[in-house]
């Protein structure tokens, strides 16, 4: 039993030998250890120390690290402008044409020009404003690189279509200016949505009927320029409702009975804002501005007046 102990710890010494064959010193103790015949146990055990004190010195060569390159990058500049007396905060961004998802942007809160920096690539370029709402801007309005800035924004320049932009290494284009405002609403010329308004907004108002209680209505908040529509039941005498997870965008409301045939339906018009009175012809309904993350307040549709053969309401919507 001895003799099997014996070999296996001579073997595994062995193999520390082959691993560690750059220190000599290992080497010299395990000679000693393995080709003695009259050691004592003390003296072997010393040696057998001595061999692993010996192993731990043995210092590994350093991993080298290897640091990968910075991407190259070029510079983008430009002017911005806006359609009105002053120049309000805006916020450029620059779309990969490959993939709009990648995309590099730059907030301008004073001044009229920008410098955005960009891996090398090619890009289309458009400006958003970063407070619409307190600007009282159609939401979603942006302005563009487009054709129509190449062609000076003058009468005829009607084409909106994006301009790409490439970006060599080390390169500064300039006269990158997102200046064409003026892209007819609901009118699709390819321009990405602003990618920083993801939040979704809310319309919210008081009900009325011209009677003793309040019917169910089925509040509906009609996208003015698509043929979506988002709505909300309400409950005999509720008297407010509020429609959540609204895309920003601009919207008709109406509100429509819903255990009554036909579904009568009452409008947030111009008739509503004019007071109700019969002072008040306008009947048309009024759009309503939804911005991202935020509530749009106050919108009664209780104009239960208007005429069915004078106004082009939306119709009952059925699910």
């Amino acid at each position: 039993m001895k003799k099997q102990r014996k070999t296996l710890l001579v073997s595994g010494i062995l193999l520390i030998t082959t691993i560690l064959v750059s220190s000599c010193s290992l080497s010299n103790l395990i000679d000693q250890f393995t080709g003695s015949k009259t050691m004592t146990v003390a003296e072997k055990a010393a040696t057998v120390q001595a061999i692993q004190t010996e192993i731990g010195s043995v210092t590994e060569p350093a991993a080298t690290v290897t640091e990968e390159p910075a991407p190259a990058t070029g510079t983008l500049t430009g002017q911005l402008a806006y359609p009105s007396e002053f120049l309000p905060p805006q916020r450029v961004v620059a779309f990969d044409v490959t993939d709009t998802m990648i995309y590099y942007s730059v907030e301008v809160t004073s001044g009229g020009t920008y410098t955005l920096e960009v891996p090398v690539g090619t890009y289309v370029v458009l400006a958003y404003l970063i407070d619409p709402a307190s600007l009282g801007a159609t939401p979603g309005l942006s302005a563009a690189y487009s054709k129509a800035v190449l062609c000076g924004l003058a009468y005829g320049c009607d084409d909106h279509g994006l301009v790409p932009v490439s970006v060599e290494a080390g390169e500064t284009v300039s006269g990158i200016d997102p200046t064409d405002w003026y892209l007819p609403p609901g009118e699709d010329a390819g321009w990405p949505a602003d990618p920083f308004a993801t939040e979704m907004g809310a319309i919210s108002g008081n009900l009325g009927y011209p009677s003793e209680y309040i019917p169910a209505f089925r509040v509906v908040a009609f996208d003015v320029y698509s043929d979506h529509y988002y709505y909300v039941d309400t409950l005999v005498n509720q008297t407010t409702y509020q429609i959540d997870n609204l895309p920003p965008g601009t919207y008709n409301v109406v509100a429509y009975m819903r255990e009554e045939s036909p579904h009568l339906g009452g409008g947030y018009s111009y008739f509503v804002t004019c007071g109700l009175s019969a002072d008040c012809t306008d009947h048309n309904l009024i759009d309503i501005f939804v911005y991202s993350g935020l509530i749009t307040p106050e919108v009664n549709p209780v104009d239960f007046y208007a005429p069915p053969d004078e106004v082009r309401w939306p119709a009952y919507p059925t699910p």
